[in-house]
């Protein structure tokens, strides 16, 4: 007789058992593998996310008009807003009150590459000096004047030809400034730009500038998000033990006018602290 032999009820359950436990073992491997994937993709998310706000922020900062950096908001939501720079150069004369005189003459504007810029079109203006964010906001104060046209002495009398035999350029503007620059210098800007921090993120807006400075509570282009900074009352008072994410301070004799900035992000337990000031480079 031949013999047949197998396996025994005893190997088949010993085999399954150790299957059963090297397959929860590998799936444990596995879960654990995805999570800790999951977390520092979520990580490298967040610091993305943060790095590029804190960098807008401080380019916007760096480029903006002198005294337009202004913040405002309560308890749900604080902004931060400022007007940025088209262009700046020196004016060789400039109206002045009480002259009726509307014509800026200045330096013929381009760059290095021969591009020019034409500081004319809805919503551009001249700032002359301003010394306090009202000088930029509120036309009423003589300090910026709306741009109503730009011409030269070249062929064409375009400014964006850059044709002018003595490289100057005629701006019309509506009114007189109120007073002159000890530096000659002059500031083109058309917009304004607000970064608010509410519900746990930061949005962003491009609006028409106003005396008044907007509170937005809704809408806006999403900058990051997962902010977990604690908003006071009024961002004003500028307490240096609050969590407020902007705070301001005023130019002096001895520096420029800063802001710091100071935003929190968290996400799952992950904790991001930014505390960092940009100085406004730009003067008077």
């Amino acid at each position: 007789m031949r013999k047949v032999s197998g396996f025994t009820l005893i190997e088949l359950i010993t085999t399954l058992v150790i299957l059963t436990i090297v397959s929860i073992g590998i799936s444990g491997f596995i879960r654990s593998s995805m999570g800790i994937f999951a977390d520092v993709t979520e990580r490298e998310q967040l610091l993305s996310d943060s790095r590029f706000v804190i960098e807008r922020l401080t380019r916007d900062i760096r480029n903006a008009v002198p005294s337009s950096v202004r913040v405002a908001g309560n308890s749900n939501v604080h902004c931060l807003q400022l007007v940025p720079i088209d262009y700046s150069t020196f004016y060789l004369s400039a109206p002045i009150l009480p002259s009726t005189d509307t014509t800026l003459e200045v330096v013929e504007m381009g760059d290095i590459e021969g591009n020019a810029y034409v500081p004319a079109g809805f919503g551009t203006f001249a700032v002359i000096f301003p010394t306090r964010t009202q000088d930029v906001y509120d036309p009423s104060q003589g300090r910026r004047q709306d741009v109503l046209a730009c011409s030269d002495g070249g062929v064409d009398a375009s400014c964006g030809t850059l044709d002018d035999p003595d490289n100057k350029a005629q701006i019309t503007v509506d009114e007189a400034f109120a007073t002159t620059s000890p530096a000659d210098r002059v500031y083109f800007a058309s917009f304004a730009h607000s970064y608010c921090v509410r519900n746990g993120g930061v949005y962003f807006y491009r609006t028409e500038t106003s005396p008044t400075q907007p509170v937005f509570t809704a809408g806006g282009e999403i900058m990051a998000e997962f902010v977990d900074n604690q908003l006071s009352s009024n961002p004003r008072s500028q307490s240096a033990g609050s969590d407020d994410p902007f705070r301001i301070f005023d130019a002096s004799l001895l520096s420029n006018a800063s802001v710091q900035i100071r935003l929190r992000f968290e996400r799952n337990d992950e904790v991001l602290n930014y505390n960092h000031e940009v100085h406004v480079t730009n003067v008077p």
